[in-house]
């Protein structure tokens, strides 16, 4: 019994070392990438890109530096409002005049990172009477789920309201809906514009839009290509009302679903994976700003207004592993664990290998040293087998672990 306690003492040792030495480690020595802004400007058609430093520096993509004031008129989507400050915004772009009304109209920003995918999912929505009359949207006093059917619970009692879920329930089975819901993607806040409902995908991957119209349940099936799965739904709320939301596929693809047409329309934009990659959409008066960001590249996709590709840029930099430090790293530890993940925010045991195999030379070692103090120690060899092998494999967390929880039954 003391055996196996303390086996399952360095066990945890191990652990614990694998999570608190690489955290030390990266808090000591890691450098991390000071990554640039990649502008596109509809003034010269190119890309002027902003450097972080002490101070910021400004440049075009051929390396051509700008003093900043001369930056923000070459990129004025971006800065019209500094460019209006200061008197210097151009009165026609492209042959176009400049109403600052129709530059605000078709701003937009969205942002998807991994962890808005993958988190934990809410359970109950609240539907929002979408033709009020009122001058802002109130919340309800119930909100719904859909499991074998769309329940309405009263936020006050947790009773079911049958009257209302019995209504939707049916409207969506006529529609040909297969319970449950497996995605269900709203802005479930009255900080908005307008209610448009949900986006809302079954169990047979088949989407429909549904809001509440004076009571009465609204509901729209799209029609979806053989095969297209979203795993991904993000909806928006901008000035222009072109679109509902942003889909991300099973297959990273990203889609937009147009108001009204209930029309699928593909972003021309390969590479994104939506499990590590962060993806930010810029949209103004000319084009679509579509970048494509992880650890090791930036990838920029311009788009015009019929959502062509215009042009793209790309630039990268070397992964941690390639650093200094991380083949420091690599040459120190086999592994680490960590509590979080950059990628989720669900907290639980994150591996993750070194990027290098030089942790085995340092492994080698440590076995020999550890061999030598049980050779100076007289100690029978068959009896430590296990600690070897917690060295072999776990390096100098096995080293430390069983040092910390000596083996005294066979000195």
């Amino acid at each position: 019994m003391e055996k196996i306690s303390r086996m399952i003492l360095v066990l945890v040792a191990i652990l614990i070392l694998a999570i608190v030495l690489p955290m030390l480690y990266w808090m000591a020595f890691e450098k991390p990438i000071k990554k640039s802004v990649v502008y596109y400007s509809c003034i010269d058609e190119d890309f002027f890109i902003q450097r972080s430093g002490t101070p910021a520096t400004f440049e075009d993509c051929k390396g051509n530096k700008y003093p900043r004031e001369k930056f923000e008129q070459k990129t004025p989507m971006m800065h019209f409002q500094q460019l209006m400050v200061s008197g210097k915004m151009p009165d026609t772009i492209r042959g176009k005049a400049i109403d600052m009304r129709e530059i605000v109209r078709n701003r937009s920003f969205e942002r998807i990172k991994p962890e808005d995918i993958y988190c934990p999912k809410p359970k109950l929505f609240p539907m929002f009477e979408s033709q009020s009359g009122r001058a802002s949207l109130e919340l309800p006093n119930d909100y719904f789920r859909i499991t074998w059917r769309v329940e309405f619970l009263d936020a006050g009692t947790n009773k079911i309201s049958e009257e209302k879920s019995q209504l939707f329930s049916a409207a969506l089975y006529h529609f040909g809906f297969t319970f449950p819901a497996t995605l269900i993607e709203g802005i479930p806040t009255t900080r908005k514009s307008c209610d448009e409902g949900y986006l809302i995908v079954d169990s047979s991957s088949q989407l429909f839009h549904v809001k509440m119209i004076k009571g009465k349940p609204y509901v729209k099936k799209v029609d979806l290509p053989d095969g297209l799965k979203f795993k991904h739904i993000s909806c928006v709320d901008f000035k222009d009302k072109k679109y509902y939301a942003y889909l991300i596929s099973e297959e990273n693809a990203i889609y937009i679903l147009t108001q009204d047409e209930y029309k699928l329309i593909k972003f021309p934009v390969t590479g994104y994976n939506a499990e590590n990659c962060e993806l930010k959409i810029y949209s103004d008066l000319f084009n679509y700003n579509v970048t494509v960001e992880d650890e090791g590249h930036t990838d920029v996709i311009i788009l015009d207004k019929e959502y062509k590709k215009v042009v793209s840029y790309h630039e990268s930099w070397p992964l941690v592993s390639e650093r200094t430090e991380g083949k420091i790293f690599g040459s120190l530890f086999p592994f680490e664990l960590s509590m979080e993940n950059p990628n989720s925010i669900y907290i639980n045991f994150y591996w993750k290998g070194s990027g290098g195999m030089g942790w085995i030379i340092l492994n080698l070692l440590l076995v020999a040293v550890h061999f030598l103090i049980l050779r100076l120690r007289k100690a029978k060899k068959k009896g430590h087998a296990v600690d070897l092998a917690f060295v072999a494999i776990a390096g100098i967390y096995g080293f430390l672990s069983v040092h910390l929880f000596q083996n005294k039954f066979f000195e």
